[in-house]
C-alpha cells in the first residue's frame, strides 16, 4: 500500500512554525544569560554591603575572631548604641541631611528655571551658554575649591552649613540645567500655549503643565544632587572646621586610625546608617524615573 501523503497545507504550516519555535527557545536562553549576568553583577556589588550589615550586628570579640563567622552567633545592637552615645554621629547625620536637602532644593529650583529660560526664550549667545553649561560641570572640584573658599570667606560664610549648600549647588547646577534642558525640549510648546490661552500665566503654565511632565527629569536631578551632597568630602574639609558643623564623610574620616575609642564595629554601624538614606531615596524615586511621560501629556491634550 502506498503511504497517504500529508496535505500540502499541513506541511507548509509545520515548516513555518518550526523556525519560530527554535527562535522562541533561542530568545529564552539569551534572556536567561542576561539575567544570570545581571544577578552575578548585583551579587558582586551588593555582597560588601551585605557583609557590612552583618558585621555591624556582631560584638567586638566576634568581630575580631579568626576565622571569621558569616552569621553573627549573637545578634547585638551594641555598635549602634555606642555610636550615638560615644560620638557625635547624630550631629553629623543631621548636618548631612540639611546639606543634602538644601542642595537638592536649590538645584531643582534654580536649575529648572534656568533650563526653562534656555529652551523657551531666544537671546544673543544662547548656543554658547548651552555648551558652556556642560563644560563647567567637567571642571573638577579641586580646581574651584580655592576660588570658592575666597568668596565664602569674603562673604563671612566660612564654617557654616550654608557654605556647603552653596558650594555643592554650584557644582551640581550645570548638570541639573543640562538634564532639565533635555526634558523641557521634549515637551511640546503647544501645551503651554493652550494653558496660557485658558488663563494661565507663563509661570502658571510652567508650574501646572511643564514641571509635572518633566517629573522624571526633576527626580533624576534630585537623586544626583542629594547623592553628591551626601558623599561630598573636599568642600566639607576646606570650608568647615568646628565639630558642630561637620558632615558624615568628614566626621567618619577622622575616626579611622585616631584611637581605639572608635572600633570597627562602630564604623560598620555608621556605614550602614550612611547608606540607608540614599538607598531609600532611590527606592522611592525609581518608580517615577520613567521616560515617556510627555507622550501621555500630548495624548491627554
Amino acid at each position: 500500500m502506498s503511504q497517504i501523503e500529508e496535505p500540502s497545507l499541513t506541511r507548509n504550516v509545520r515548516n513555518e512554525v518550526a523556525p519560530f519555535q527554535y527562535l522562541h527557545f533561542d530568545l529564552i536562553w539569551k534572556k536567561m544569560a542576561v539575567y544570570m549576568i545581571g544577578y552575578a553583577g548585583a551579587c558582586v556589588v551588593g555582597f560588601p554591603l551585605f557583609w557590612m550589615l552583618l558585621c555591624s550586628f556582631k560584638g567586638r570579640t566576634e568581630l575580631y575572631a579568626s576565622p571569621p563567622t558569616f552569621w553573627p552567633t549573637q545578634w547585638t545592637l551594641e555598635n549602634y548604641v555606642d555610636l550615638f552615645i560615644q560620638t557625635k554621629f547624630g550631629t553629623y547625620f543631621l548636618n548631612s541631611i540639611i546639606v543634602g536637602v538644601g542642595t537638592t532644593v536649590f538645584s531643582i529650583a534654580v536649575g529648572s528655571l534656568a533650563a526653562y529660560s534656555v529652551t523657551r526664550f531666544r537671546f544673543w549667545g544662547l548656543p554658547t551658554i548651552s555648551r558652556s553649561v556642560l563644560l563647567l560641570y567637567m571642571l573638577p572640584e579641586v580646581l574651584i575649591v580655592i576660588p570658592m573658599y575666597s568668596i565664602i570667606v569674603n562673604a563671612g560664610l566660612q564654617d557654616t552649613l550654608f557654605a556647603l549648600i552653596i558650594s555643592n549647588t554650584a557644582f551640581t547646577l550645570p548638570l541639573a540645567v543640562w538634564f532639565m534642558r533635555s526634558y523641557f525640549l521634549s515637551i511640546p510648546v503647544n501645551l503651554e500655549e493652550s494653558a496660557m490661552i485658558d488663563g494661565c500665566s507663563r509661570f502658571g503654565a510652567l508650574r501646572r503643565v511643564v514641571l509635572p511632565l518633566a517629573l522624571p527629569g526633576l527626580l533624576s536631578v534630585s537623586v544626583f544632587s542629594f547623592n553628591h551632597a551626601w558623599n561630598e568630602f573636599l568642600f566639607a574639609l576646606v570650608f568647615t572646621s568646628s565639630e558642630d558643623v561637620k558632615v558624615l564623610p568628614l566626621g567618619l574620616s577622622t575616626w579611622i586610625g585616631e584611637n581605639d575609642m572608635y572600633s570597627w564595629g562602630m564604623l560598620l554601624a555608621a556605614g550602614v546608617l550612611v547608606t540607608l538614606p540614599v538607598m531609600i531615596f532611590y527606592l522611592i524615586a525609581q518608580r517615577n524615573l520613567v521616560v515617556g511621560a510627555t507622550d501621555g501629556g500630548v495624548k491627554g491634550a
